[in-house]
């Protein structure tokens, strides 16, 4: 790997066991899409394109990580010491993509966050059976934290109330929520 290639700052991130991101420090990496066909569309807030990341041998960029740079929030799916001599990393990632919103909790401070809004999404009860269909949203962890029925998002222009989580959604980087929207 030349080191002309990296070229991208980049912050580390990770979620802390008081689910607050914390920053670790910043690298220079090198970030490209790892598959050379289209895309398929994201149902999700994860995309389904992998991107690959690379950079000189770090001990802090570990699989479960997060890397902010220029915009994206990846998540870190897999990183490899390629020559086994701690010189340089190849990581594969997932980037999180969602549409631009802010994040509003009931005792805190508006962030900026991604957000997967699934409109008519079905809604199942404790019988498993659809009664209703309700707007689900799905958000970063590092971003939002553990967001809790009454916080807010706002998102488009449009409010809307957290009324309950969605189950079985949280899988320690994004999480589903279901919302209400305001007025």
């Amino acid at each position: 790997m030349r080191a002309g290639r990296l070229n991208t700052p980049t912050d580390i991130l990770y979620l802390g066991p008081d689910l607050h991101v914390y920053t670790l420090d910043w690298v220079w990496t090198n970030i490209t899409a790892k598959d050379a066909t289209d895309a398929p569309r994201a149902t999700g807030l994860r995309s389904p394109a992998k991107v690959e990341v690379r950079a000189w041998w770090d001990a802090r960029l570990l699989q479960g990580r997060y890397l902010r740079a220029e915009g994206r929030l990846l998540y870190l799916d897999g990183v490899r010491d390629v020559t086994g001599q701690r010189a340089e990393l190849v990581m594969t990632a997932t980037e999180l993509v969602g549409e631009q919103g802010e994040f509003r909790p009931l005792d805190g401070v508006p962030v900026a966050c991604r957000v997967h809004l699934t409109f008519d999404s079905p809604y199942r009860d404790d019988m498993g059976q659809t009664t209703e269909y309700r707007t689900r949203a799905e958000v970063a962890l590092v971003e939002v934290g553990r967001a809790q029925p009454d916080d807010q998002l706002l998102v488009g222009g449009q409010l809307y109330n957290v009324i309950a989580y969605a189950d079985d959604s949280d899988d320690g980087a994004v999480r589903g929520l279901w919302l209400d929207p305001v007025g």
